[in-house]
């Protein structure tokens, strides 16, 4: 087994969608397809009653810089909804491509032939590293729009910002260490 091989099997995160090949059965395209898009719709869900509690903590002033100024709230506000936004316009991006591929058997096949591309997985790649290397500048901008508004705003947009920091370490931890443990069942 080639080192690529072995890479792409011990970062596997979702094991039910190994072998996606070109000449994979269509019914089998269709079991992963509906499984994730099963697992996109609940993001949907999860993302949209995020957005609903939190538009009742903007309305009942329940958020803790809603008790500050009234500069602070709507940055606090603004941030988190654009983010929840975001978030949301990609899941349903997704649902709406994953719907589209299981009505059409020759959708399916496109879309499974754009996800298993090399040159579209390369520059996934790149992007993800030149923004992960981004972030520190996107911060220190981010914080001092923040810092601008209230102390308050400045002190959630940094834990905010520390929050996805700590995850996205987690998930290249748990990358790592799926790879060495293909690497050493090989």
């Amino acid at each position: 087994m080639s080192k690529l091989d072995t890479l792409r099997n011990a970062l596997d995160l979702f094991p039910g969608e190994k072998d996606l090949a070109p000449g994979r059965s269509l019914d089998a395209m269709h079991a992963d397809a509906r499984r994730r898009l099963r697992r996109e719709t609940a993001s949907v869900a999860v993302i949209c009653a995020s957005i609903v509690a939190l538009c009742v903590l903007v309305a009942t002033d329940g958020l803790p810089a809603l008790r500050g100024d009234a500069p602070s709230s709507s940055f606090l506000g603004g941030f988190l909804m654009g983010l929840f936004c975001v978030a949301g316009v990609v899941s349903v991006r997704q649902v709406v491509t994953l719907r589209r591929a299981l009505a059409d058997d020759r959708e399916l096949r496109r879309y499974y032939a754009r996800e298993n591309d090399e040159l579209t997985a390369h520059m996934e790649r790149e992007v993800a590293r030149t923004f992960v290397r981004a972030i520190p500048a996107l911060a220190v901008v981010a914080i001092f729009a923040g810092a601008l508004v209230s102390f308050e705003a400045m002190a959630a947009v940094a834990a905010t910002l520390v929050f996805l920091s700590l995850a996205l370490l987690a998930v290249k931890l748990s990358y790592r260490a799926r790879y060495r443990a293909g690497a050493e069942a090989e």
